[in-house]
């Protein structure tokens, strides 16, 4: 898979060592099939309803295993649906390198779709972070109670301000929102 790369059209080339393109692979490499912990959802049900603390950003470890162009983070709320949410994907240092506006969140216990800023060119494989902060303590979002990745938070945030995080290396339940890519 490191060899891969994402063309504008869905499909995969595969690469030599040199970075140029020797042959066109048929299949289309979607980044819908990116989850936090690499886990989807079953169920409306799945995870912890969390409720968020205005002052903190929720981390979630998501492996990219080829370079792939994204639109969004996919966020799964849950039962309740309040104030504003904002997203963001931090690479493998911490440094954020894509953020969504402040958004209305809006749909319980389903994915809400959350565009980035502009498109970013993801390259893989490699981990990304997905960042969730919340302006609003009656929203909820859905968050992953077991896994073997990074999860975690970092406090005394400002809402709408992703800043550098320290990727983490242990998981912690209930901090991990549930995401995917796409």
């Amino acid at each position: 898979m490191q060899n891969l790369r994402q063309k504008a059209d869905g499909t995969a080339e595969y690469l030599n060592g040199s970075d140029q393109a020797t042959m066109t692979i048929g299949a289309t490499v979607s980044p819908r099939c990116f989850h936090t912990g690499g886990i989807t959802v079953t169920q409306t049900t799945d995870g912890n309803d969390t409720t968020p603390v205005t002052t903190e950003t929720y981390i979630a470890e998501v492996f990219i295993p080829c370079g792939t162009l994204l639109t969004g983070i996919a966020l799964f709320n849950g039962s309740a649906v309040a104030g504003n949410i904002k997203l963001g994907l931090a690479d493998s240092t911490g440094a954020v390198v894509a953020s969504t506006a402040s958004t209305a969140a809006s749909g319980t216990d389903a994915f809400q779709r959350v565009p980035f800023s502009s498109t970013y060119y993801a390259t893989g494989p490699s981990t990304y972070y997905v960042l969730l902060q919340c302006n609003n303590t009656s929203n909820r979002f859905n968050s992953h109670i077991a896994g073997n990745f990074g999860a975690s938070k970092k406090t005394s945030e400002v809402f709408g301000t992703l800043t550098t995080i320290t990727p983490p290396t242990t998981f912690t339940t209930a901090l991990g929102p549930i995401a995917s890519l796409y």
